[in-house]
């Protein structure tokens, strides 16, 4: 997680340097730029590569896997007529054996992992990390509270707009839909600078038609880097 106090951006930004090149990195800071220059906002690109570990999900990995081989020793038993002395130990034994095995492999492959989690229980750690990236990244610390923060969690593929509330008051919840579209699109056809980049600009355009201007001395209230949401899982 990149905070909003200019000494952390002292700190290696391994998830970006993942994703996106040098020059990539560059193109959306100038975005934001560009963007800001029609606007009095201040709007902040974040991105995470996950919201949430999802590591408790590892156990239900670990309960499917054991109800898995249980099952696969009971039907071959039954199939193949197999006539077993201490039956029901080496029941129970392939039952434990399958759910360490998947407690194991759950573990170690957070990507399985987080296929056995449902869409809400990723919508609600995406909802929450992004909340605490607004706070953490200090959007509300602007003269007039017209910061905006655009979180991409790219794992659970989803997107969320927060304006603040001078912003919310004035621009309906509705028309950011296509700030979180252009993303969304980016990151599915391989273009996730440009899907940024549209989606920066389209809030630059859509504050200023909202007639958010830029004040005659406007300053730069937030750095115009996008954030480095860190590795999670």
């Amino acid at each position: 997680m990149i905070w909003a106090k200019d000494s952390v951006f002292l700190l290696p930004m391994s998830i970006l340097t993942r994703y996106f090149s040098k020059s990539d990195l560059d193109e959306i800071k100038s975005a934001v730029g560009e963007a800001e220059s029609k606007t009095s906002a201040e709007i902040v690109p974040f991105f995470a590569e996950s919201s949430h570990h999802y590591k408790e999900w590892a156990w239900f990995g670990a309960f499917l896997t054991g109800g898995l081989t249980g099952a696969s020793f009971y039907t071959a038993q039954k199939v193949y007529g197999l006539v077993w002395n201490h039956e029901a130990m080496f029941a129970v034994l392939s039952v434990w054996i399958g759910a360490f095995l998947g407690l194991g492999i759950f573990t170690l492959l957070p990507k399985l992992r987080i296929l056995l989690v449902p869409k809400n229980s990723k919508q609600y750690f995406v909802e929450l990390r992004a909340k605490e990236a607004f706070l953490e990244e200090e959007v509300f610390r602007t003269k007039n509270r017209t910061g905006i923060l655009i979180y991409i969690s790219l794992f659970e593929h989803f997107v969320r707009v927060y304006p603040d509330k001078e912003i919310a008051r004035v621009v309906p919840k509705s028309e950011w839909n296509e700030a979180v579209r252009l993303i969304v699109e980016g990151m599915k056809t391989g273009k996730k600078k440009e899907g940024i980049v549209a989606s920066i600009l389209f809030c630059g355009d859509l504050l200023k038609k909202y007639k958010i201007h830029a004040e005659k001395d406007d300053k730069n209230e937030i750095s115009n880097e996008i954030r480095d949401g860190g590795k999670l899982l």
